[in-house]
């Protein structure tokens, strides 16, 4: 009995450091890598938010990806843009 005792003693301290590691790992993520950290809780958050609600965590996603490829789509005809001014062409189809 003594023995069991202890391991479920051992068990709940290692469980307990774990949780102390993981905590002060996260802050340190915050310090010095802010935008990786807050990424990867937001990733995280994602994944949770499917697995309790499929519905709204899959359209979240899907709203999210279209947001993604928007913006992806409008800063690629900028930049074709900016190229175009600097060859001093007024319609970046000209080339």
């Amino acid at each position: 009995m003594g023995r069991l005792l202890l391991a479920i003693l051992a068990f709940a301290m290692v469980m307990a450091i774990i949780k102390m590691v993981l905590i002060a790992l996260l802050i340190a993520g915050l310090i010095f890598r802010t935008k990786e950290t807050i990424g990867f809780l937001l990733i995280a958050g994602m994944f949770h938010l499917i697995s309790i609600h499929p519905i709204a965590g899959l359209s979240l996603l899907g709203v999210i990806i279209l947001l993604a490829v928007a913006n992806a789509m409008k800063s690629n005809k900028a930049d074709s843009r900016s190229i175009a001014f600097d060859r001093g062409l007024d319609d970046p189809e000209q080339e």
